[in-house]
C-alpha cells in the first residue's frame, strides 16, 4: 500500500525511477596515488550497455568528459575503458572491474 502512494506522488516518481535505474552498474575499483578508490557508472535500468552518471573522483569525470557518455546506447564500455585509461596514464592501477546488471 505504501509504495503505491509513493510512485503516486509526481515529485517523488522521478527519485524511484532514478534509485531503480542505479541498481545496474559498473564499478571500476582502482589505486591511484597510493590510494584505493571506486568509480562507479551506473547504468540504465532497461539498458546496461547505456550510461546514465556516475560517482567518483570528479577530476576523472571532468577529464574524460562524463556527460558525453551519458543516455548513448553502448556508452557504458567506451565510458568504462575512458576511466580505465585515465587511471593507468596517470599512474594508477585497475584493480577490478565489475558489472552488476539486474534488468
Amino acid at each position: 500500500m505504501l509504495a503505491v502512494a509513493f510512485y503516486a506522488i509526481p515529485e517523488l516518481s522521478g527519485s524511484a525511477a532514478t534509485q531503480e535505474a542505479a541498481i545496474n552498474r559498473t564499478i571500476i575499483e582502482y589505486e591511484l596515488n597510493g590510494q584505493a578508490s571506486q568509480f562507479v557508472i551506473d547504468l540504465d535500468a532497461y539498458d546496461p550497455t547505456t550510461a546514465i552518471g556516475c560517482t567518483g573522483s570528479p577530476v576523472i569525470a571532468d577529464a574524460v568528459n562524463a556527460q558525453q557518455f551519458y543516455n548513448i546506447p553502448g556508452s557504458a564500455s567506451e565510458f568504462e575503458e575512458a576511466v580505465c585509461t585515465y587511471i593507468e596514464d596517470h599512474g594508477g592501477t585497475v584493480i577490478s572491474i565489475e558489472t552488476n546488471s539486474t534488468v
